[in-house]
């Protein structure tokens, strides 16, 4: 599990420029070329011991003339290739180049995948640059492999084709294409099963606000029509009986909803061990979700940062998607561990008939929002991912709390390398 990288120097705006140009405008050999250029220079800045100076003015000069032959030289040729939308962090993708030439046939072409701005050394691309011809009657085919190593939400830029001059020092402009956003799900693992008290509770608005399946939607007779009551729940058929609005009256249900609760606070500058628990315990919920998208249970993925994360899935709400999407971009929160979240997850979780809460340690502040959930007459499971000993031991509250399980980074690792991909992880690694 990868940790955070620094801030590139692409993403500074001055300095992001310059390393953007650099990257884009010289080839790998042309790059070679002016920092040998640039090494010559200094050595042979004394021009009266040393005739260094001549190598330098070659390299240079032949750099030069190359960028100038390139600056208003355009490719003459078409690209297609169509980036992934979502991946899993990790997994290679293999994506298909095509290029045709816009007539004839066209030699000196350089198909590049620029870095994004941010975390740009956590895509790695090969290659990244390839050098081909192109010819108008047949498309030149490409395939590049692409590796998110980290889960998150890219800024891709697209990839570029551009004439290089015949050396292939130095690449010509590119039309500007827009930004695409890729998405990396964290990696998880398949569970064939995951056992949990779960038991039924009366839901406000009943079925309708769940889906149609599961629990039938009982219907117990009809009443007269009151003002706000929707239209879809007229009975036709009695309202012209009876000659006024007769609407259809149902059963509230009880049934079964289970709250999955991330802990997403970290300090401030955590340690490398702390980052791995934390991008640990996003892979254990996301297999746990993963888990329940295939079952009949309504379900709440809750998490608690510097503002609660709401997402529902289960009984057709939602797909697993949206939850790997929102887990796709979760950053740690360094505020006190539920502090400030606690109160507006006690109303969400006063509906719920059990919580499975993925924490990252175990203290005081933890302990006491279980023993609360607890109290609202809700069922707890807990797993603890952390590296090594809690904070606190967690031995003698677990039958006052719940079942609590620990797991660590490794673990985790374990599960996923010996898991076989799940069908929702397979549809990501085909983007």
């Amino acid at each position: 599990m990868a940790s955070r990288p620094v801030r590139p120097l692409r993403a500074i705006p001055v300095v992001g420029s310059i390393v953007r140009w650099h990257e884009e405008r010289l080839t790998a050999r042309g790059r070679y070329l002016l920092w040998a250029a640039l090494a010559l220079g200094l050595m042979g800045a004394d021009t009266r011991r040393s005739q260094v100076y001549v190598l330098f003015a070659v390299a240079m000069g032949t750099l030069v003339a190359a960028l100038v032959v390139t600056s208003w030289r355009g490719p003459g040729a078409r690209l297609e290739c169509a980036l992934p939308g979502r991946a899993t962090a990790q997994t290679p993708l293999v994506v298909r180049a095509r290029v045709w030439a816009e007539e004839g046939r066209r030699d000196n072409l350089r198909l590049s995948f620029p870095r994004p701005t941010r975390w740009g050394s956590s895509i790695a691309v090969r290659p990244r640059e390839t050098f081909l011809a192109a010819a108008a009657e047949a498309p030149t085919e490409m395939c590049v492999e692409l590796r998110a190593l980290r889960r998150g939400r890219y800024v891709l830029r697209t990839p570029s084709l551009r004439a290089t001059d015949p050396l292939a020092l130095a690449a010509g402009p590119a039309p500007r294409a827009r930004d695409h956003v890729l998405l990396v799900y964290p990696r998880f693992y398949t569970l064939e099963g995951f056992a949990v008290p779960a038991g039924r509770r009366y839901q406000p608005g009943g079925i309708p606000l769940s889906s149609n399946t599961g629990d039938a939607i009982e219907f117990v007779g009809t009443r007269e029509y009151r003002e706000g009551d929707p239209v879809r729940n007229i009975h036709w058929r009695s309202w012209a009986r009876r000659g006024e609005p007769v609407v259809k009256e149902y059963q509230e249900e009880y049934f079964a909803r289970i709250a999955l609760v991330l802990d997403t606070f970290a300090p401030e500058k955590p340690t490398p061990a702390e980052e791995r628990s934390f991008e640990a315990a996003i892979s254990v919920l996301a297999s746990i979700a993963d888990h329940y998208s295939r079952s009949d249970f309504v379900v709440d993925i809750l998490a608690a940062g510097p503002e609660v994360y709401e997402v529902s899935a289960g009984r057709s709400l939602a797909y697993l998607d949206n939850i790997l999407d929102v887990l796709a971009g979760l950053e740690p929160c360094p505020a006190a561990p539920f502090a400030a979240v606690a109160p507006p997850l006690f109303d969400k979780l006063a509906r719920i008939t059990t919580v499975v809460a993925v924490l990252q340690d175990w203290d005081e502040a933890r302990e006491r929002f279980l023993r609360e959930v607890k109290a609202l007459g809700t069922a707890v499971h807990v797993i603890v991912v952390h590296e090594g000993e809690t904070t606190r031991p967690f031995a003698a509250v677990g039958p006052e709390v719940g079942d609590i399980v620990h797991m660590t980074p490794d673990d985790v690792d374990r599960l996923i390398a010996a898991s076989a991909p799940s069908p929702r992880a397979q549809e990501a690694r085909r983007g």
